[in-house]
């Protein structure tokens, strides 16, 4: 089936998860037009399943689910895809699973695990006769440079990202290591290094829920929880319907209310902001909530190119230069929704609102004076800050206040998300999506430097707070959980501490919203992704290239680490300690799945690094 025809070029792909996957479609997509008949040897590593990796592996419990509705989901690269490599047209995940989904419109992860590796199986199967695929079920440990003989270098010699030069692939499998003319890590979320818990003490996290490590948490027992967002959510479903907990509503249509199995932990969870995540919008008519909705239109505003002519200004700043342009855009989206939808809440027209906003979009000030002019109550006018921080500032004198004030907040946020008003919500989420699509393809172009990455990260990290909650019926559920005393808030600014208690020793929960209220327990729960840090990464593969100084750690302007390492821009060639660009190398970060009709920055990218890996270059 595969034709010798010289000697063959070696591609690795380390790391086979969804975004390996689709650099290895892109790459098999690109064979016929970039390399003809000349034969190819394709390596993919990954100890888990390919095509669904470590994060959509197919055994996991069906009460983990996905965040993104199935019908946005696909690894099909479609027409819309403006890129040199052939389009390969195939069914979203809702179009591939043809079945019921769960709160109408998101998959369990292992069935999108099965989406996953149906995709690559497809793929594979369909691959040109002259490529030969291994896949090594393995953990890549290290990758060494050789010379073209396969030799190691000469004490001295660096062979570098020369064509002379090849990379020979370690596995921790005990295979022999083979060689690679180019390489791909594409390992996604890295795994971070911790500290581990005081004698006594049981630290799970953080890290994706883990189901073993959960189970192991005694019923009844209190236990402290760091984190309210996704991974929260998916402790909680373990922890609770995991262990023979059931929702129920006592009337259709009527408020959902837990009944404990009586094996639950008493859970204290709290975060920065103190409030969980907004779930998603429901979305549709009222009578249809979960139908599938457009993709979002094009920015107003925040364009790709007023974004670049923007940061094209002497000593531009993201901050300062580019990102009024998206707060005009979330503005625009909001008030445009309001008035459509709730106009007897304005009071000037929806025509002369648009003009004055399109004439002051660069001018907040002017904004914020117009919003007021055009929108009485204040409730109804766009405030980041109160989204974002909905706690701030506040104080209480009893423990029983915060937890109203949290499950009424919780409960206001489900109401405009998932009610007959939900639209200006909606509106709002979708203007995240398109502006935060900008921020991406300018990042992934190249055109931001690292402090300008930092700096757009900080920014739009209201974006991630505002719209990559749950489904809807997760935080119904979490409202019922603390309703039922199975999840007790901690408040904003939670800190978590290890004292003495007696004899024993404990970590404690404290919120400066509650003064002198504090929680104990001997397990905690860090129910959240580590921030990156690639000094940190637990990866072996990471760890020996950074103490070579083949990887190197991006830093700001005042030297502290940014959490990414130093890459050469669109190419995501990495850039050595010394300088050197490895061109022979890539690195291909974690990325949010594509939605299909978009023009995704996903596959645009992911179909430049397989034409790099097949070029001559």
């Amino acid at each position: 089936m595969n034709r010798q025809v010289g000697p063959a070029r070696s591609l690795c792909v380390i790391g086979c998860g969804p975004r390996g996957t689709s650099i290895v479609e892109r790459i098999l997509a690109n064979v016929p037009a970039l390399y003809g008949d000349r034969p190819l040897d394709l390596h993919l590593v990954d100890p888990y399943p390919p095509g669904a990796g470590r994060t959509w592996r197919t055994d996991q419990p069906g009460l983990l689910w996905m965040n993104s509705a199935a019908g946005h989901v696909t690894l099909y690269p479609d027409e819309s895809v403006d890129c040199a490599g052939p389009p390969r047209p195939g069914p979203t995940t809702a179009d591939w699973l043809d079945a019921p989904l769960h709160d109408g419109a998101y998959a369990a992860r292992r069935d999108q695990g099965r989406y996953l590796r149906h995709f690559f199986d497809t793929v594979t199967r369909e691959r040109p006769a002259t490529v030969r695929l291994y896949v090594h079920r393995a953990r890549a440990v290290d990758l060494r440079r050789v010379t073209a003989d396969g030799l190691p270098p000469a004490p001295g010699e660096q062979p570098g990202g020369t064509p002379a030069g090849r990379q020979q692939v370690v596995l921790d499998s005990g295979e022999p290591p083979f060689l690679a003319d180019r390489v791909v890590l594409a390992q996604g979320h890295p795994e971070t290094r911790t500290d581990p818990a005081p004698p006594g003490l049981t630290r799970i996290g953080p890290g994706p829920a883990d189901p073993d490590a959960l189970a192991a948490v005694p019923p009844g027992e209190p236990v402290l929880v760091r984190g309210l967002g996704l991974v929260f959510i998916d402790c909680l479903a373990l922890l609770t319907e995991g262990r023979g907990g059931r929702f129920v509503r006592t009337a259709p249509g009527g408020p959902l209310r837990y009944l404990p199995s009586g094996r639950e932990p008493r859970l204290y969870a709290g975060s920065r902001r103190g409030v969980p995540l907004p779930p998603k919008p429901a979305r549709g008519a009222p009578d249809a909530p979960d139908a599938p909705a457009a993709p979002p239109a094009a920015p107003r505003f925040a364009t790709l190119d007023a974004c670049r002519a923007r940061l094209a200004r002497p000593a531009a700043a993201f901050g300062r230069d580019v990102w009024p342009l998206v707060l005009a855009e979330l503005g625009w989206c909001h008030y445009r929704a309001l008035f459509a939808e709730q106009s007897a809440r304005t009071r000037m027209s929806r025509q002369d609102f648009e003009d004055q906003y399109a004439l002051l979009h660069t001018d907040p000030e002017r904004l914020a004076k117009l919003a007021r002019e055009a929108v009485p109550d204040p409730a109804d006018r766009l405030d980041l800050d109160r989204l974002a921080d909905p706690l701030a500032g506040l104080r209480f004198d009893r423990a029983d206040d915060l937890q109203r004030q949290v499950r009424g907040h919780l409960a206001e946020v489900l109401r405009r998300r998932t009610g007959p008003t939900r639209g200006v919500a909606t509106a709002l989420v979708d203007g995240l999506q398109r502006a935060g699509a900008v921020i991406e393809e300018l990042w992934r172009a190249g055109d931001l430097a690292a402090d300008q990455v930092s700096e757009a990260l900080g920014l739009f990290a209201i974006g991630t707070h505002l719209s990559s909650g749950p489904p809807p019926l997760r935080a119904e559920q979490l409202l019922a959980l603390a309703e039922a005393g199975v999840v007790t808030f901690v408040g904003p600014g939670m800190r978590v501490e290890t004292a003495t208690a007696g004899r024993r020793t404990v970590y404690r929960a404290t919120s400066p919203a509650l003064p002198g209220v504090v929680h104990e327990a001997a397990v905690l729960l860090d129910a959240r992704l580590a921030a990156p840090a690639p000094e940190r990464a637990a990866d072996p593969l990471l760890r020996a290239l950074l103490s070579r100084g083949e990887l190197a750690v991006e830093r700001t302007a005042d030297g502290a680490a940014s959490g990414m390492l130093r890459l050469s821009g669109a190419g995501l060639h990495p850039v050595g300690a010394d300088g050197t660009e490895q061109r022979d190398r890539i690195v291909a970060g974690p990325a949010q799945f594509p939605r299909p009709g978009t023009n995704a920055v996903y596959f645009r990218q992911n179909d430049a690094i397989a034409r790099h890996l097949l070029g001559d270059d």
